[in-house]
Formats: C-alpha cells, structure tokens, sequence
C-alpha cells in the first residue's frame, strides 16, 4: 500500500471511531436533541464505508482489513477520553496484540 492508500484507510477508521462517539453521545440525550448526534454518526460512518470503497480500488483487500482491527483500540481510547469510561490491563494486552498483528500484516 502506497502513502495515500495508508493515510485514506486511517482517516476511514477515525470516521468510523467519531461516528460510534456521535451514536453513543445520541443514546445519552432526549430524542428531539439525539437526531443531530445520529445524523453525525450515520454520515461519518457512510464517509467511513465510501473510502473504503475509494481505497479498494487500488489496494488489496488483504491489506485493508488489518486497518479494521484498528477500531477495537480507537473507539475504547476514544471512550476513555470522551466518556471517561475505564479500561483494564487486559484491554491494554489486547491493544499490544492487536498492533503487533497489525504490524507483522503490513511488513
């Protein structure tokens, strides 16, 4: 994968991690309020989904679903900074796992 196919598959996956904020923040407000939150949560995710598409035109799939790994260790950061929601140790043994696995792909 070339430079801007890596930098489109991790702007997919931060739309993707912004998106689950904006659907979890909606479940926390009054309906009336919440559909601006979903409409953002559904928009990012449709953004998330076309650049995959945008991407696959060019790189292999093979090469693009370590990327989708990357969402099990966005949103919970994510969680962490907006919900102030705690993670464990194992989480943590989960992220190493996850980024090693990550990397050993794209080597």
């Amino acid at each position: 994968m070339n430079s801007t196919e890596i930098t489109l598959a991790l702007a997919s996956v931060l739309c993707s991690t912004a998106g689950q904020i904006f659907f979890k923040t909606a479940t926390a407000r009054v309906f009336s309020r919440s559909i601006l939150f979903w409409g953002c949560g559904v928009s990012l995710m449709l953004i998330s989904m076309l650049v995959v598409v945008m991407v696959l035109r060019t790189a292999p799939l093979s090469a693009l679903v370590p990327f989708a790994a990357l969402a099990y260790i966005t949103v919970p950061l994510a969680s962490m900074i907006v919900f102030k929601e705690s993670v464990g140790k194992r989480f943590w043994l989960g992220t190493l796992c996850i980024v090693a696995g990550v990397m050993l792909t794209l080597a």
